[in-house]
């Protein structure tokens, strides 16, 4: 399983950048969007911190050291009355430049510019940033948007604003990852009886696709990977397959790599 890192600037004591907004409350928002979307795509995430609370630069690169993550990103805001996303990576590039422009692909998408991949060299020629510097993986500091700019601002200033970058940040990981972006389902209330309204079945492979309808030219939205119980409302036959609906309301599997209980 992939693992990643997600660092969430200041917090606690410390807000960051304030303007229109706080950055610390701004970075939580787009750092747990972010983890929440990795997390149902099968990435194990480890964050800095989940609430408003005071981690040191040092404590959350010891922190991604000691989890050993493929990948590591850093959630920040902007402040000086700029404008759009900058992410800075390595200077030795590879794998963190690539990160940083699958990530601002991603953010373009929504509709914010970009200032631009780059990086910031310290003084003994190294990289200025800790974050990048220290940690064990390739990692990405990303800079959302300006706090304290009267229209920047306005791309980040409510909570679903918020995830749309954080859920951005989490695709251009996929990406780097070589991971496909299809939410993997496991069994939440599938495995109450079913009664007179369908059928429980058990899934006989380690991975199922679950598409929009029922048949292979629908697009696919999630997949099993386990081989739990699941519950079936309606049939249909399509392809040569005959096509289960799930209960939960993910989509629909093919039945051949199930078996009826």
């Amino acid at each position: 399983m992939s693992k990643v890192y997600v660092g969430v600037g200041h917090g606690g004591t410390d807000p960051g950048a304030v303007g229109f907004l706080v950055e610390k409350e701004v970075n939580l928002k787009m750092a747990l969007a972010c983890r929440d979307y990795l997390v149902k795509r099968g990435v194990s995430v480890l964050m800095a911190r989940e609430d408003d609370s005071s981690v040191t630069l040092t404590e959350s690169i010891n922190k991604c050291n000691a989890y050993n993550p493929d990948l590591a990103l850093e959630c920040h805001n902007n402040a000086g009355k700029g404008n759009g996303f900058e992410v800075y990576h390595s200077l030795n590039g590879v794998t963190g430049k690539i990160l940083a422009k699958n990530i601002e692909e991603e953010v373009i998408r929504l509709g914010q510019n970009s200032r631009g991949l780059k990086t910031r060299k310290g003084s003994t020629g190294s990289d200025y940033y800790g974050f990048i510097r220290l940690t064990v993986c390739p990692a990405v500091i990303c800079e959302g948007a300006f706090v304290d700019h009267p229209e920047d601002y306005k791309m980040i200033d409510t909570d679903e604003k918020c995830k749309a970058f954080g859920e951005a940040y989490a695709r251009g990981v996929l990406k780097t990852l070589g991971i496909e972006d299809t939410v993997i389902v496991t069994p939440p209330d599938e495995t109450e009886p079913a009664g007179n309204k369908g059928y429980l079945v058990k899934i006989t492979t380690d991975a199922l696709n679950i598409r929009r309808g029922p048949g292979i030219n629908f697009e696919k939205v999630g997949m099993i990977t386990d081989r739990g119980v699941y519950t079936i409302m309606e049939e249909k036959e399509a392809d040569g397959y005959t096509w289960g609906r799930l209960k939960s309301g993910a989509g629909w599997i093919a039945l051949k790599y199930t078996k009826k209980l």
